[in-house]
């Protein structure tokens, strides 16, 4: 148990390191640069993370998957990462190509305002070096080497953050500081990871172990293309209905959002190796409540985080964020249950993997796209930015209760849903006080806000103190520290 503890406690404190560096720059991005400008950025990485998923096709999630049947060779282990690697810098090096020699009729076409000079190219770099470097932190994370992921990890965080600081403050690179500041950190990160884990890694390519992980992951491409742009179809709708603009200021407030899942990321590097082991020695079968008991805790912890940045959004934004970007306000509201609702989505998407139904995720996708299309359009045409959230949110819901049974039909899990709704109706509660409180429909002092806000918070720690939620989260840290403190 103290292992668990040590991983979540340094994956957490990767994650708040990212967190703070971010909450830092989006004031000083209002500050200088234009929604517009942002929102050229933010379409540019939208697009070429698209084309950069489209030409891993999946390998990253067998991988991922094959990792756990090889992990106890070291020599087959190493196999393994380099042929996948292999593949993709191959697909890659064509993508980069294409781009290159077609990038202004590419930006033409996909952009709604004319773009800086290679912003396209530049961006797609950046994107592809991010790639290929998470293979090397999957082999860390599933190997047990928090440190050294936090420490790859948390250095591109900061390189990223000096530069773009500097950038845009002292430079009149506009949205390119951006760019730079992108392009940089993550080659400077994939470098690092190359040649440090080069020297235990052996680096060729594996026919037999790459056609094992082609076979899941080829019918995971359509997801992979379709999935990411399900999950941007609301800034590039914007973009095409809208304006740049509206996408800087809906990109600032879904950026704050997503700290609630970047928080569950941080989680999800701890449990989901776990989930899979436990899986693959079917403690699912044997014992009914097995992966619900120790999913739990990560479940209320990643609510509570969801029930502090909607509720707080609205003096997060006001405090920090220019005047053009405080409609981004609503934006982190509802977007919050978004994020929230996409914990449970982290489990389904391991039950269909381990249970080699990649195509089913690829057929719902579908279903998914379609569904948000249908919304997105009439709503953000309708109410604009936040009719986009709106969309989102509702449709990501009902694909996550989708996702949920498929995922059962073939690996079933065992939830104790009456303890899982509670909570989440009471972060539904805190949501909804959010809204009415920015909303203005209810005259409500700041002072009396900010007391409603604590109450809130105070009954969400109450309830997990009933559940033995908290207790269950204090003892493993105090294991931890009494293990620790040990000489």
């Amino acid at each position: 148990m103290h292992s668990t503890v040590e991983k979540t406690t340094l994956y957490l404190s990767q994650i708040a390191i990212s967190g703070i560096l971010m909450l830092i720059l989006m004031p000083i991005i209002s500050q200088y640069l234009t929604p517009g400008e942002l929102g050229l950025f933010v379409l540019a990485q939208i697009y070429t993370s698209t084309a950069v998923g489209i030409a891993n096709f999946g390998m990253l999630v067998s991988y991922e998957r094959n990792f756990f049947i090889f992990e106890k060779s070291s020599e087959d282990s190493a196999k393994l990462i380099s042929s996948a690697v292999a593949f993709v810098i191959f697909n890659l090096s064509i993508l980069l190509i294409v781009v290159y020699l077609f990038q202004s009729e590419i930006s033409d076409l996909i952009f709604p305002t004319s773009t800086p000079d290679n912003l396209l190219f530049f961006v797609l770099i950046g994107a592809a070096a991010s790639s290929l470097s998470q293979y090397y932190l999957t082999f860390l994370k599933n190997s047990g080497l928090a440190k050294n992921y936090i420490k790859y990890t948390i250095t591109s965080s900061v390189i990223n953050f000096i530069i773009a600081i500097g950038l845009i403050t002292q430079s009149n690179f506009g949205p390119m500081s951006l760019v730079y500041a992108w392009i940089i950190s993550n080659s400077i990160l994939f470098i690092l990871l190359f040649l440090i884990l080069g020297r235990r890694l052996s680096v060729g390519c594996d026919l037999g172990m790459l056609k094992d992980m082609l076979k899941i992951s080829l019918p995971l491409t359509p997801r992979v293309f379709f999935g990411f742009m399900n999950t941007q179809l609301d800034k590039i709708l914007l973009g095409f209905i809208g304006s740049s603009g509206l996408v800087g200021v809906y990109h600032m407030g879904q950026t704050f959002a997503m700290t609630i899942f970047q928080f569950m990321t941080g989680l999800d590097r701890v449990f989901q190796p776990e989930v899979y082991r436990k899986l693959f020695s079917n403690k699912h079968i044997n014992e009914s409540h097995e992966i619900n008991n120790y999913i739990l805790p990560f479940f209320y912890i990643s609510i509570f985080m969801a029930l502090i940045v909607a509720i707080f959004s609205r003096e997060f934004v006001s405090l920090f964020l220019s005047n053009e970007y405080q409609e981004a306000i609503p934006i982190i509201i509802i977007l919050s249950i978004y994020y929230a609702s996409l914990f449970f989505g982290k489990i389904t998407g391991i039950q269909l993997i381990f249970a080699k139904k990649t195509h089913i995720s690829t057929l719902l996708m579908f279903a998914g796209i379609a569904i948000n299309v249908g919304l997105n359009i009439p709503f953000i045409m309708k109410w604009g930015i936040v009719g986009a959230a709106w969309a989102t949110t509702i449709s990501g819901i009902l694909m996550a209760y989708v996702f949920y049974f498929a995922a059962q039909k073939y690996v079933k899990v065992l939830w104790q849903w009456h303890i899982i709704l509670l909570i989440f109706s009471l972060f539904i509660l805190g949501v909804a006080f959010a809204l009415i409180d920015y909303s203005g429909s209810i005259i409500i002092s700041s002072y009396a806000s900010i007391m409603v806000k604590l109450l809130i918070i105070l009954i969400y720690c109450i309830l997990g103190y009933k559940l033995n939620i908290l207790k269950k989260i204090f003892s493993s840290f105090n294991s931890f520290s009494s293990f620790s403190s040990r000489p």
